[in-house]
């Protein structure tokens, strides 16, 4: 990781913030760090101010402590959202007012009339909501799985909100059907649903349904599928797996997965992008822990 570090003023003007009361301090934060944000590196210190996991890193940047956390109102990217401040991903998007915004203009780039996009781990639909928002004056479809029932729930309150379409099917999915449970991260806030995944080592959050995305397609005649976008903490492999046949007959043209180095997880960096190789794809692209893959060669008999 790069270290990062506030100037002489800057580091006074968070310092100053913590003595602020935490509503007045979320404020001024959110004007301070979305200024900052119009630059990448400006991003990425709001990121690094936020995560719990790297509050021992980066000394000399100011830290956004646990307390000032809320649940709070904003409009965002066109959007009008709930966020809880204890979820990391909601803090970002709160106080930089965008999240991966890389991936936000590839779906405004890629996304056509009429396509088909799913988005598997959808959490609270940041992107799925986006995807919609771009196609809803089109016959388009966004499909979002979201196993956790409190973040499906928010994903359907803020299409209602927004009056976009979204289809949001509460199940994980994987390599075969069954039942898995969603822990917690012993690093981050228990609210924060964004870090969840059967690899947690925190306590169980709750038990989800677990099934293939090929058997899904086929009993509800998906016949088309155009952008697939997919992170799942660490099981990204096991959705793919459950996904070949789809891949393979319905051959969408973008599969964005994010690709990081995990501490816990039973596919590595590498066996991933091998494993988008058999299934015919390339990688095109990447955007910041997501990569882009897009069809190349055959599938080989290995996806069969």
């Amino acid at each position: 990781m790069v270290a990062m570090r506030d100037g002489r003023i800057l580091h006074g003007v968070w310092r100053l913030l913590r003595r602020l009361p935490p509503g007045v301090a979320r404020r001024v934060a959110r004007l301070v760090a979305g200024a900052q944000a119009m630059r990448e590196s400006g991003y990425w210190k709001t990121a690094y101010r936020i995560s719990p996991r790297l509050a021992g890193e980066n000394p000399g940047l100011g830290k956004i402590p646990p307390w000032w956390a809320a649940t709070v109102r904003v409009r965002r990217n066109g959007l009008r959202l709930e966020l809880d401040l204890r979820d990391n991903l909601q803090a970002i998007l709160y106080y930089t007012g965008r999240y991966e915004p890389d991936v936000l203009r590839f779906l405004r780039r890629e996304l056509r009339a009429g396509d088909v996009v799913v988005d598997v781990g959808a959490h609270i639909g940041v992107h799925a909501l986006a995807a919609a928002r771009i196609l809803r004056r089109s016959d388009g479809r966004v499909i979002a799985f979201e196993p956790a029932s409190d973040s499906a729930a928010k994903l359907r309150a803020a299409a209602h909100r927004n009056r976009l379409r979204v289809e949001v099917v509460r199940t994980a999915l994987g390599a075969r059907h069954g039942t898995a449970g969603l822990y917690g991260d012993a690093r981050y806030d228990a609210a924060d649903a964004g870090v969840r995944s059967e690899y947690g080592d925190a306590a169980l959050v709750e038990q989800v349904p677990v099934r293939t995305f090929d058997a899904w397609a086929e009993e509800t005649g998906l016949r088309r599928l155009d952008v697939v976008k997919i992170d799942v903490e660490g099981a990204e492999a096991a959705v793919l797996t459950g996904m070949s046949r789809s891949l393979r007959t319905l051959r969408p043209r973008a599969v964005l997965v994010e690709v990081k180095q995990r501490e816990r997880t039973d596919t590595s960096a590498e066996e991933l992008r091998e494993l988008l190789r058999a299934h015919g794809y390339a990688k095109a692209a990447r955007l910041g822990h997501n990569e882009l893959f897009r069809p190349g060669e055959p599938p080989s008999s290995r996806s069969s």
